[in-house]
């Protein structure tokens, strides 16, 4: 008996592997910062309300960035995530969002898809830095997003590093390790809802107003800390 396949999986996986990469780039060239913006405050509210990220942590944090993630696919399966980068303004207050990206793609199969949240709190100058020169951040080294504290007892005692990490997923929140990623700035996207061309070092500064549509999030993160 002769066994027909489709023309989609005649292909070797080299060549799907690039079809993918493509198919993804033009997916991302028209996301909607706004849109992200939106939910990213939404989820950080959820994270303030539940407790999971110490009032200290949110207190001494220099900057955050949001990362909504999803996952899934059939062959070629993989991790698509974009957000924002907020920092906390020298006079008070914070800035506007800048955009990012982050994609990472692995072979094997994965069945369905499910969304997952990063909240990813900047401690230091020094990460501050590496989000403002604009292009790629590599989470590597000294700049790995280490698993954040849970209670206050454990952020007096853990080591501060430069970068902490959270997880929200289908409700369970909590600190995990993030190593490895590669994480994008996104200079069409900013244009399009700044209209004018911006860099991060220009949003982080404050010299750019941020649109009426990002005061839900800057009022989420001005908001007192639950009791």
């Amino acid at each position: 008996m002769k066994i027909l396949l489709s023309p989609f999986l005649r292909y070797s996986p080299a060549i799907l592997f690039l079809f993918f990469l493509g198919m993804t780039k033009s997916v991302y060239a028209a996301w909607d910062l706004k849109e992200i913006v939106h939910n990213g405050s939404a989820v950080i509210h959820q994270f303030k309300e539940e407790g999971k990220i110490p009032k200290s942590v949110w207190e001494k944090a220099k900057g955050v960035a949001y990362l909504e993630v999803t996952k899934g696919g059939f062959v070629i399966s993989g991790e698509y995530g974009k957000g924002f980068v907020v920092v906390r303004l020298p006079i008070g207050g914070w800035s506007g969002p800048s955009a990012i990206s982050v994609s990472s793609v692995g072979v094997g199969l994965q069945v369905g898809g499910a969304k997952t949240d990063y909240v990813i709190i900047l401690n230091s100058e020094k990460a501050i830095k590496q989000f403002s020169r604009g292009g790629k951040v590599h989470l590597t080294g000294e700049m790995s997003g280490v698993a954040g504290p849970e209670s206050e007892r454990e952020a007096l005692i853990k080591p501060r590093s430069n970068i902490y990490t959270y997880r929200s997923t289908e409700g369970l929140f909590g600190g995990i390790a993030l190593e490895g990623v590669e994480i994008r700035e996104e200079p069409e996207v900013n244009e399009r809802y700044y209209h004018q061309a911006v860099s991060p070092s220009e949003i982080f500064s404050g010299q750019v107003q941020p649109p009426k549509s990002a005061q839900s999030l800057i009022d989420t993160l001005n908001e007192p800390y639950p009791k």
